[in-house]
């Protein structure tokens, strides 16, 4: 008998998945805003070497996070839809629906469903790539540089001409201080939140290009994305090829790849919607969309 895609099922662990994401991301925001505002914004330039100690500490546990979590669900969508499991991190001989669901259910920290006993077919294959942590490290000293670091050297470089001969209790000075620290905390925090979901998002999108039981994915969005977030999402299913081999995501967002491993697929009611608005938008440069987008 041929197995019947839960589609139900995947589509409830598909919004407990970005939920657990976007908290993850949350979660850092949360760490890096503490370190930050124990630091006086005269006195960041002083700090810089803790700050950039405290900033890859906090996306590195979370980043840890999300690429354990995403291995939990690539696994459990993946059996939902086909009937078999894969192999890789976490992998236990004999697992089932329901083991599977209770992986899932640790890692996003909520109970979303639960699932049979019995034992699922099996392939060992191991798609899911090993955690990068020198390339990880990179990309946030990289990331701290351009969001923390070199915005400091700009502010401090910029203070004489602001200050001149004011007190340091001018309240003039006090707004460009307050301003300039809550810009650097949005910006990093951003940038910092997307190197976090990233760890989980690569997880995904390396396995399925390695997975030959994989045929694609489709991006599933948050509830309000962005002009372009929301066209890529009204896209459907983008099938496997080197053409497609990348996901792109950008500070703030929040949109997750979802492989797919059946044309039986069902997508989400958000991308139906943004699909139904570029038919009615029926053609124009990104821009013209954007204005539809935001307008409609």
């Amino acid at each position: 008998m041929a197995w019947t895609p839960r589609t139900a099922e995947i589509l409830r662990a598909v919004a407990a998945y970005q939920l657990a994401q976007e908290a993850l991301a949350a979660e850092f925001a949360a760490r890096w805003a503490e370190a930050l505002a124990a630091v006086e914004a005269r006195e960041l330039a002083g700090s810089l070497s803790e700050l950039e100690a405290e900033y890859a500490a906090a996306i590195r546990e979370s980043a840890a996070a999300s690429y354990g979590l995403s291995v939990a669900f690539y696994r459990l969508v993946r059996a939902l839809e086909t009937g078999r499991v894969i192999g890789g991190p976490g992998y236990r001989p004999g697992a089932s629906l329901g083991s599977l669901w209770a992986d899932f259910n640790r890692a996003t920290g909520k109970r979303t469903s639960s699932g049979p006993r019995e034992r699922l077919d099996e392939d060992t294959r191991n798609p899911f790539p090993a955690d990068a942590v020198e390339r990880q490290a990179r990309r946030v000293a990289e990331t701290f540089r351009q969001q923390v670091a070199d915005r400091v050297a700009a502010r401090e470089r910029e203070r004489p001409a602001r200050q001149g001969s004011a007190a340091l209790d001018d309240p003039a000075l006090i707004a460009w201080e307050r301003e300039f620290a809550e810009s650097l905390k949005t910006g990093s925090s951003g940038a910092g939140g997307m190197l976090v979901q990233d760890a989980g998002r690569d997880a995904v999108h390396t396995a399925l290009q390695d997975d030959p039981g994989a045929i694609g994915y489709y991006r599933a969005t948050d509830a309000s994305p962005c002009y372009f977030c929301a066209l890529m999402a009204a896209r459907g299913a983008v099938y496997k090829s080197k053409r497609t081999a990348a996901f792109g995501a950008h500070p703030h967002c929040h949109c997750q790849a979802v492989p797919i491993f059946s044309r039986r697929y069902q997508l989400p009611d958000a991308n139906a919607r943004f699909a139904r608005m570029w038919r009615e938008f029926g053609g124009g440069s990104l821009a013209d969309w954007r204005t539809h987008y935001t307008t409609t």
